[in-house]
């Protein structure tokens, strides 16, 4: 009996060491803190501290009750202006800030901001980005509309009632062939270049890739006739092996068949015999 109390005894000895030690380590923690962050200087709010006497903390809670009652009556009331707490706290907060100095940390940003009204900010930066840029393209390509361009006395129609042909790599090497034969022309040489630079200019703006190299168009012809033949290899070494293996099966099945035959002969005879 006497070994159990002393075995209880010290068990509530470390529970009572270890509470200690606890609040011994948030006390700390809390004076690591500037009092003047979570302490008002307002006598009102003195009174909530620790160690009041129970009449004290009767009459707060008193005062606290009426307090509330006399906010109510004063939002309900419409002759009055209606402040709600989120106004109070940073009227409260504004005060605090002219009263210790306190700056803030980032320029451009007020307290009130959210997130959505920082975002709405930002996308108004951009689209204001953009519309300078658009208005610098506008006033340097004054002929572009919309569904067509018009270059000098030539009306070229993209996307009019029409659909999108694709052409073939082919057709896109012998119109290249046909521009470069017009640029070496020495009387229209100079015309056509800058035509066809404008309108190459204009149709990558609006997002049209332009394929006019002679050379780069026979290497993609030249790759794209290399990867049909390697995958034309490479069906026909699919077929073969495919074709190998069901011979293989058929082989083997009718291996297996006469086989059984056979087992069933021997059988029938063996029977037979006996």
């Amino acid at each position: 009996m006497t070994n159990k109390k002393v075995k209880l005894d010290l068990e509530s000895d470390t529970i009572v060491d270890k509470i200690h030690r606890h609040a011994d380590f948030s006390d700390k923690l809390i004076n690591l803190v500037p009092a003047r962050i979570y302490l008002s200087d307002d006598d009102k709010e003195m009174k909530w501290f620790q160690g009041l006497r129970k009449e004290e903390k009767v009459n707060s809670k008193r005062e606290t009750i009426e307090n509330l009652k006399k906010a109510k009556r004063y939002r309900l009331d419409p002759e009055k202006s209606v402040l709600t707490t989120l106004d109070l706290q940073k009227q409260k907060l504004e005060k605090e800030k002219e009263k210790f100095g306190i700056k803030p940390m980032f320029l451009g940003f007020q307290e009130d901001d959210t997130f959505e009204k920082m975002r709405e900010r930002r996308l108004q930066k951009n689209k204001r980005n953009r519309d300078s840029g658009l208005n610098v393209v506008e006033e340097v390509v004054k002929d572009l509309t919309y569904g067509y361009v018009k270059i000098g006395d030539d009306d070229e129609e993209y996307g009019k009632n029409r659909k999108k042909e694709r052409v073939s790599k082919a057709t896109e090497l012998e119109m290249a062939m046909k521009l470069e034969a017009l640029k070496k022309d020495p009387k229209k040489g100079d015309f056509v270049a800058k035509k066809h630079s404008w309108k190459a200019a204009i149709s990558r703006a609006a997002g049209i890739k332009i394929r006019d190299d002679p050379k780069r168009l026979k290497q993609r012809i030249r790759k794209e006739k290399n990867r049909r033949e390697k995958n034309a290899e490479k069906w026909k070494e699919r077929v073969e092996v495919q074709q190998k293996v069901r011979v293989e099966k058929q082989q083997k099945r009718s291996e297996n068949i006469s086989d059984s035959n056979i087992f069933e002969y021997v059988s029938l005879f063996h029977y037979t015999l006996n």
